[in-house]
Formats: structure tokens, C-alpha cells, sequence
């Protein structure tokens, strides 16, 4: 394992939100003494994107998608979620040897994200995700 290097994926938008899922992420990772590199996007929408231009083909493609989409006055949130959540199990799809942790909170306000950011903190389960899918498969 430690050659691999997992590539944290970060939608800064809401960074009150995504420092911390960012922050107990990289707990979990290093407790686990894997490497990695975090990149930040400035939105949600661009993780996929960001993701799908890394992918090297010849190599293992580990991801950690962090972000947070928060509901409202219109359908963009609905939108976003969907559209997102799909593209990234597309590439995961379209691409051998890639492994994607969606670790995006989808949230009704910014309460309950604020919430999903701490006490059921999605960096944490993100990440712990990654650690038992590396065991499991490579």
C-alpha cells in the first residue's frame, strides 16, 4: 500500500464544511500511512471533471471526493446532486483500476451539512471507505 497515493478531490464552496470533512479525511488516511494529495475545485460540479483529468490509464486511480451541495430556492440542487453522484460512478465505470469514495454531503439546509461535517463527520466515512476498499481489492 505504500506506493499508492490517493488523490483528495475538494469542492471549496463551503469551506466551513469541507475543512473539517478535509481535516478527519487526512486523519484517516495518514493513521492508515497512506499517501496522498489534496486538490481543491471550486465547486461540487467540478469534482468529476478534476477526477476524470487525472485518471491515469496505466495506474491506479484512487479518489476521495469531498464537497458539499446545499438545497435552495430552485432545482439547482436537485441538478447538481444527481448529475454528479452519476459522472462519478460513470468513470468508475469507464475506468479499470479506479476507485472513487464519495464523501459529497447532499444536504436540506446548512444545519444539517454543519452537522454531517462534525458529529457524522462524511470525511471520516469517506475516507475509512477508501482504507477497506484498498484492502479488499488491491
Amino acid at each position: 500500500m505504500k506506493k499508492l497515493k490517493i488523490k483528495i478531490i475538494v469542492a471549496d464552496y463551503y469551506k466551513e464544511i469541507t475543512n473539517p470533512l478535509t481535516k478527519s479525511c487526512v486523519n484517516i488516511l495518514e493513521q492508515n500511512n497512506l499517501k496522498f494529495e489534496i486538490i481543491t475545485v471550486p465547486g461540487v460540479y467540478e469534482i468529476p471533471q478534476m477526477i476524470k483529468w487525472k485518471i491515469k490509464p496505466s495506474s491506479y486511480n484512487l479518489f476521495i471526493a469531498l464537497g458539499c451541495v446545499i438545497k435552495g430556492q430552485t432545482y439547482h440542487f436537485e441538478v447538481i446532486s444527481d448529475s454528479v453522484g452519476k459522472a462519478l460512478l460513470d468513470i468508475v465505470n469507464q475506468n479499470k483500476n479506479t476507485l472513487i469514495s464519495n464523501g459529497i454531503i447532499n444536504a436540506y439546509n446548512k444545519s444539517q451539512a454543519l452537522k454531517r461535517s462534525k458529529s457524522k463527520n462524511k470525511g471520516i466515512e469517506a475516507a475509512n471507505a477508501m482504507v477497506n476498499m484498498i484492502k479488499c481489492l488491491i
